[in-house]
């Protein structure tokens, strides 16, 4: 085990894998000789040029409260070892709410340390892009907040959650699960209902919208006209009135979403509340076989060089499962394959 040492090369004679040369953060050098080489550098996310060339954007913020120390490292290595990406490129997102890197109490786990006007990002409330237009069913970023919700997300982050001074007076002093059930949604048609009964209100509501007016990411209006302006958002004050019909008729004629969602933006004082998306990792990268050995032209395989977890570009796929662990899961198996393969490789 080497500490404070970044691995740079995939070491190779006559042809064949030969082990690793890394670097010492004193800038020294080390070299190990293996006859079998594993990389589990952990993807991307603290590498905001390779967010961009893989997801497009590089509003994708660490889930897990600061700078991630996955860099992509791993990638670059086995790329220059002669390895192929496969064509998947994704990330597993955090399922608690939008963030913002403005804010002092961004959202991770789902804790009652982080600000919780967060949660109208993902609360099924009204979303909006960069020109105040709405892009998605917001009832299905609550329901499946990774299988649904992560792509529309990403493709217009940073999003804008638009709530009415009735919603947040209602999600501060019932909560999301009291305030739905009331409107239809019960235990045999809204399955994520019962994570939701857990949670409880928002009870530090007002407080966390100031602080979030204050900090810059939250913009708040007297009027839908005035928040409009404020924003920019050309288009905001005709998205809401056709929302607004959509709820008054009790259905979704733009995107489908669940009438207990439809939630009409009609009481100000009125809110903007900005939102980037989290995650807990990327993954996409290396094209493997089912054995986790990497992969060069034309498929051919490399006998001793395996790619697992985050890392492995053909194990998962975009948009990411609403399964509670897969990543993790992945990431253990795909460890347990590439283990036995490269043990049984050395023992031959």
């Amino acid at each position: 085990m080497f500490f404070n040492t970044a691995a740079k090369e995939v070491l190779k004679e006559n042809g064949k894998i030969a082990g690793v040369a890394g670097q010492r953060k004193d800038g020294s050098k080390v070299t190990v000789h293996a006859k079998s080489v594993i990389i589990a550098s952990g993807g991307y996310l603290g590498n905001k040029e390779l967010l961009l060339k893989y997801l497009g954007t590089t509003h994708v913020n660490v889930a897990a409260r600061g700078k991630s120390l996955c860099t992509g490292d791993g990638l670059a290595i086995a790329q220059k070892a002669g390895t192929i990406l496969d064509k998947t490129f994704g990330y597993c997102g955090c399922e608690y709410g939008g963030t913002n890197p403005k804010a002092s109490r961004p959202a991770t786990q789902d804790k009652y340390d982080q600000n919780l006007a967060f949660k109208f990002g993902i609360y099924g409330n009204l979303l909006v892009d960069n020109q105040g237009k709405r892009f998605m069913n917001e009832g299905l970023l609550c329901d499946y907040p990774m299988s649904y919700g992560e792509e529309p997300t990403l493709r217009h982050s940073p999003y804008y959650a638009i709530v009415d001074q009735e919603y947040v007076d209602k999600m501060r002093d019932e909560g999301l699960y009291e305030y739905l059930t009331k409107r239809g949604a019960n235990h045999d048609n809204w399955f994520i209902g019962s994570y939701y009964k857990q949670r409880g209100a928002l009870k530090s509501l007002d407080s966390d919208l100031e602080e979030g007016i204050h900090e810059g990411w939250i913009v708040k209006a007297d009027t839908l006209e005035e928040l409009a302006k404020k924003t920019g958002f050309d288009h905001l004050t005709g998205t809401v009135a056709s929302y607004n019909s959509y709820c008054e008729k009790g259905e979704d004629e733009q995107f489908g979403a669940n009438p207990w969602y439809l939630s009409s933006v009609k009481q100000g004082p009125f809110y903007a509340i900005e939102c980037e998306v989290s995650a807990w990792s990327t993954f996409g990268g290396v094209k493997t076989d089912d054995e986790c050995r990497a992969l060069a032209e034309d498929d051919q395989v490399i006998p001793v060089m395996y790619v697992v977890g985050t890392d492995n570009g053909s194990m998962m796929y975009s948009p990411y499962y609403d399964i509670p662990g897969f990543c993790y899961g992945s990431c253990i198996g795909s460890g347990v394959i590439a283990g036995h393969g490269a043990s049984a490789y050395v023992k031959a």
